[in-house]
């Protein structure tokens, strides 16, 4: 073997790995970020039976830069979206939360600045806030139940 062989297998092996390493780290990411954008939905269902329900008033909403977008439980395309809320609390006192989560992309017209949506809250500080999907529409299912 000659001490090109050595080098040229060694700067395949580096790049092997480089490109292994780069598919987990890209993997990992794009885990992670969908885990952060579920994380409203998990709310949900913590709260569904204890918490206070209110309405909000949508103050924003914005799309990642990546445009992430995923399949829902009824094969709809949901898109990943971060929206800024205002509500009064049980005290009457004016609140504000920033929520990421998936919205069917049909549905996003309705959480425009302005947009009024149903949302479950709890009393801790800070307070734990999601939307009230029994009674604001953030999926459109893929059939109709009688």
């Amino acid at each position: 073997m000659t001490w090109s062989d050595i080098l040229l297998g060694t700067i395949g092996a580096i790049v092997l790995i480089a490109a292994l390493l780069f598919s987990v780290a890209l993997v990992w990411s794009a885990v992670l970020t969908n885990s952060e954008y579920k994380q409203e939905e998990r709310h949900w269902l913590e709260l569904h039976g204890n918490a206070r329900r209110g309405e909000a008033e949508v103050l924003g909403l914005a799309r990642p830069p990546g445009r992430l977008t995923k399949r829902g439980r009824h094969a709809a395309d949901m898109a990943a979206a971060e929206l800024r809320l205002a509500y009064r609390d049980d005290q009457g006192a004016l609140q504000e939360a920033t929520l990421k989560t998936f919205i069917d992309e049909e549905l996003l017209y309705g959480f425009v600045r302005g947009s009024k949506v149903h949302i479950l809250y709890s009393n801790a500080t800070p307070p734990v806030v999601a939307i009230d999907r029994d009674r604001t529409q953030v999926e459109i299912p893929s059939t109709t139940t009688a």
